[in-house]
């Protein structure tokens, strides 16, 4: 369901480590508090304050909290509010942002925000890990078992800062020539397995290390978890693996079983590193119990709502066909208030253009002008006529029959002839006139 634009008291938690530093909020406030959006901000200063952070904000009465930040600010955010009401978002800062990338988020925050606004409520399904029935935390995206938590552990954040997910690589090359593969005996809902294993990845969602897929079938809403059992061992066949996890997006099965279930036990008799979405987790106090060390992941299914953009796909969406119910890509005649500066009712003959729409809110569009140019946001209000494909018309929102923005996807083309308002990025439209999907963009 969209949100309510009336009702939303929303914190938006940054961390100033994030990514290469502190991001510039000032875009993203503006739209959310132009929209109604009661904001407070909340700074995380160390590891895991922003579990407590989203947790004080749920006590407080927000309906939304708001990483401003990478996966791993939202993977702890996500940690405070399983189970509650609280609709969880994110305006991206980090490395990799691959939750922000799996829902088709902008990395411009000022489209972000105003997708944010338009975005809708899904109850998603969330992981969960304990080691020895302790240290359980949850995780939205994925576990990592072996090798990639131990590559993570050795990831130098300043110098992540500086060069981003290349870090990674050097954290890798590190890492590779002295990691050997441990014997593990598992159960993969109620299956049976033993070998040696190089590492495990469980994941909840797709995108794996910002550059490809491992658990690539993964859906978010099935109450499932998609776990891949990796058998390389040596820098050799470790290489063999990443050139087809680059080229193929996908495992080589030579060296990797895939197994989905709701919930999975490996014992190993020594401590294995271990990473959630993207972060390490600290395990020096965890000693093997009867000689083995026991990881048990299991689902929490539908255990926290997201804010989803309005025209994501729902790739990652096994049980809700409305998103394959949205009608075919138009293309859109916008008509305004004549050019700059002339009161609503001076026409002007400002000449037209086509813009590739980025972003589409609940009474808004953020396009990009083809051919280059300022990005714009088209304000679509209560006054504006919408006219469909056979010339109908009404005033949107008297009449759920009435042609309307739902209609409107991102990369849709729109023509506008337009006034500027406000900061001269801003135009407001008085008729939206919806062409059909073969109507050709001339010029």
């Amino acid at each position: 369901m969209p949100l309510s634009r009336t009702s939303v008291k929303a914190c938006l938690i940054t961390n100033p480590r994030s990514g290469k530093g502190p991001i510039d909020l000032t875009d993203a406030l503006t739209v959310l508090r132009a929209r109604g959006w009661d904001v407070r901000v909340r700074e995380k200063r160390h590891g895991g304050e922003a579990t407590e952070l989203a947790q004080a904000a749920a006590h407080a009465g927000c309906t939304v909290v708001v990483a401003c930040a990478g996966d791993g600010t939202v993977s702890e955010i996500v940690d405070g509010l399983v189970g509650t009401d609280v609709a969880v978002g994110v305006l991206p800062g980090g490395t990799a942002n691959l939750w922000a990338h799996e829902l088709g988020v902008s990395g411009t925050l000022r489209v972000a925000a105003l997708q944010l606004v338009g975005a809708v409520c899904r109850r998603v399904d969330v992981g969960h890990v304990a080691v020895n029935g302790r240290h359980g935390q949850h995780f939205l995206l994925m576990a990592g078992l072996g090798l990639d938590g131990a590559i993570i552990s050795r990831l130098s954040k300043p110098l992540k800062r500086r060069i981003g997910k290349l870090a990674v690589g050097v954290a890798a090359l590190q890492t590779l020539p002295s990691y050997h593969a441990t014997q593990i005996y598992a159960d993969l809902d109620g299956v049976p397995w033993q070998g040696k294993i190089s590492q495990v990845i469980v994941g909840n969602t797709r995108r794996y290390g910002g550059f490809t897929r491992v658990t690539g079938h993964a859906f978010i809403d099935d109450g499932l978890l998609d776990i891949c059992l990796i058998r390389t061992a040596g820098p050799a066949a470790a290489g063999r693996q990443l050139a087809s996890l680059i080229l193929r997006q996908r495992p080589s099965t030579a060296d990797a079983e895939l197994y989905r279930g709701a919930s999975f036990t490996i014992e190993a008799p020594s401590v294995l590193p271990l990473q959630i979405d993207g972060g390490a987790v600290r395990l020096k106090k965890v000693k093997p119990k009867g000689g083995v060390v026991t990881y048990a992941f299991t689902t929490v299914a539908g255990g926290i709502t997201v804010l989803v953009p309005r025209a994501y796909d729902g790739a990652l969406f096994q049980h809700d066909a409305s998103w394959s119910a949205r009608p075919s890509a138009a293309r859109i005649s916008i008509d305004l208030d004549a050019s700059a500066g002339k009161k609503p009712h001076q026409h002007g003959h400002a000449a037209e253009r086509y813009y590739e729409v980025m972003a589409v809110g609940p009474d808004s569009l953020t396009v990009a002008p083809i051919g280059g140019g300022a990005v714009l946001t088209v304000l679509v209000g209560p006054d504006t006529i919408i006219v469909g494909h056979d010339g109908s018309h009404d005033a949107r929102g008297e009449s759920s029959a009435s042609p309307s923005l739902s209609s409107v996807q991102v990369g849709d083309i729109v023509q506008c002839k337009a006034m500027k308002i406000g900061d001269h990025t801003t135009i407001q439209a008085r008729q939206v006139r919806l062409r059909s999907p073969d109507w050709p963009a001339e010029g």
